[in-house]
């Protein structure tokens, strides 16, 4: 569900848009994109935000920096982030928030023992998620302003199918697609992928397709209230 390697994040990307190529084929056609990290440059190239070739450049660019960042530990907590919030201390972050009752916490070794520790007091149990480093957390903040000098290189369209953003939880405007900027800051930002969720559903009429290699966000969404 996490992107875990260099390796692995192009081959998530390959097989989310080779999965969403294969079902336009069938008359498949959404309405509307979500995209989880990395998938949602997945969701962007068949947006039309990025032409292929683009995307796959910039796919692997991400890889790189983010594997050269500083290694950092992730775990899984079952609390709300209003509910974590009082065993946050100032070293660690939300990494992502893939359903209202659950987070993803990132940080370094130290930072993350010191956080598990806090809740195993409560008697609360943190679930490490296999990753090799800290992502959507500021041990990313070093390789931003490469990512976005390189973003600034490539051709950003405007989307041809609405898109929600990881960063906002929202619809991703015309502006914020084509600004390298928001790419760039995706890397660290808190995945909102409940709140992405909680768009598409007020639409009661949607039927959510997971487009990947398993069904964690499937899973998600399911118990989205």
């Amino acid at each position: 569900d996490l992107e875990r390697t260099d390796r692995t994040q192009p081959a998530l990307f390959s097989v989310e848009y080779a999965l969403a190529k294969l079902l336009e084929s069938r008359g498949v056609r959404p309405t509307a994109l979500a995209g989880h990290s990395i998938g949602e440059y997945a969701a962007a190239a068949f947006a039309g935000v990025f032409d292929l070739p683009s995307a796959v450049k910039v796919v692997s660019m991400r890889a790189r920096l983010m594997n050269s960042a500083p290694r950092g530990v992730m775990v899984a907590v079952p609390l709300s982030p209003a509910d974590v919030a009082p065993f946050l201390s100032g070293d660690v972050d939300i990494a992502t928030v893939n359903e209202p009752g659950g987070c993803v916490v990132a940080g370094t070794q130290d930072a993350i023992d010191d956080f598990s520790d806090r809740l195993e007091d409560e008697g609360i149990v943190a679930r490490r998620v296999r990753t090799s480093h800290a992502f959507h957390s500021r041990l990313m903040d070093g390789v931003i302003p490469e990512f976005t000098g390189f973003l600034s290189r490539i051709t950003l369209n405007e989307p041809r199918i609405p898109m929600l953003s990881n960063v906002t939880g929202t619809w991703m405007s015309a502006s914020e697609a084509t600004n390298p900027a928001t790419w760039a800051r995706q890397i660290r930002a808190t995945v909102r992928f409940a709140d992405e969720v909680g768009a598409l559903l007020e639409n009661p009429a949607r039927v959510l397709v997971e487009v990947g290699p398993g069904g964690t966000l499937t899973s998600a969404a399911a118990r989205h209230p």
